[in-house]
């Protein structure tokens, strides 16, 4: 079935100008990583979504299996209200295929935890199993206590704890850039995507989650909103033309909202120039996101 973890975002911290994530159970910042951000994303559903307590959700419990000259070590256990273990969770990056060697692993892991409920995720998929004996058993529903029950607030302090908005955001665009927010990032049936676009410049945000629309025969809009190590936002898009990405273009919300006429950084095989997006596609705060999508894409090719 589809990830629960899909449409919940991890907490980054910023260091300087490298975006860390943050656990909020254990309190303490991680590597950028894609299986750190699956397993992050699923708290976040555990505990926003589901309403289950942080108070009974383990990190890295050590795991000692026989033959193995080291310890292994579990991604999350969540434990009933009497502290026994209810749900071991074994976490992939999105690029892992979940097969029978994952669901091996996580059954051998369970031999010490004894979990009657275990799941493995690559953020994409879920894949729900029950444990009697040494009997694994696949489950096509949710079991009931992990189940949605909270419908969460996605407010702009929730978009800036995400590295999605910017904390020092000009007022004017605080509003529009939680309601963009939603409509990229909180779609049911579309799924987001991490590009980390290694080597970018830190001042820009790229490295973030991104929904991408088709805007043509073999082209593809990827739109981000992103914020800045400096607390800004930029809205950033890459075009994709026949699988190659042919330009970038990132507009500072805060220059536009300033009435700033640079406020736009466009790059393609042609070269980088400064742009107003406003003069080149009548951008408004006043306007939807979704009426953008296709002047963007146009503008870009």
């Amino acid at each position: 079935m589809k990830s629960k973890a899909l449409n919940h975002f991890p907490q980054v911290s910023f260091k300087g100008e490298e975006k860390l994530l943050w656990n909020p159970i254990l309190k303490k910042v991680f590597k950028n990583l894609p299986e750190e951000r699956v397993r992050l994303q699923f708290v976040e559903y555990l505990l926003l979504e589901a309403g289950f307590s942080k108070n009974r959700i383990s990190f890295e419990s050590p795991v000692k299996l026989p033959r193995d000259k080291s310890n292994s070590r579990t991604d999350l256990i969540c434990y009933d209200d009497n502290f026994t273990p209810l749900l071991l969770v074994e976490c992939k990056a999105p690029d892992i295929r979940l097969d029978a060697k994952v669901a091996l692993q996580i059954a051998r892991y369970n031999q010490k935890i004894e979990a009657p409920l275990l799941l493995i995720t690559n953020g994409l998929q879920d894949y729900w199993f029950s444990m009697e004996g040494d009997t694994l058993s696949f489950l096509d529903e949710i079991p009931i206590t992990f189940q949605p029950s909270i419908n969460p607030e996605r407010s702009f302090e929730y978009w800036t704890k995400r590295g999605v908005a910017g904390k020092n955001s000009h007022p004017q665009t605080r509003n529009w850039i939680s309601e963009s927010s939603g409509y990229l990032f909180t779609h049911k049936e579309i799924s987001t995507k991490f590009f980390a676009f290694e080597g970018t410049s830190p001042e820009l945000g790229l490295a973030n989650y991104y929904r991408v629309f088709k805007t043509g025969e073999n082209k593809r809009l990827a739109l981000s909103l992103s914020a800045t190590p400096f607390g800004a936002t930029r809205l950033n898009a890459i075009l994709n033309k026949e699988g190659d990405n042919v330009a970038l273009l990132s507009a500072s919300l805060d220059l536009v909202a300033s009435e700033e006429n640079k406020n736009t950084i466009f790059q393609s095989a042609t070269g980088f120039q400064h742009l107003d997006i406003k003069d080149e596609i009548g951008f408004s705060f006043k306007e939807e996101l979704s009426t953008y999508i296709r002047a963007i894409s146009d503008l870009m090719d």
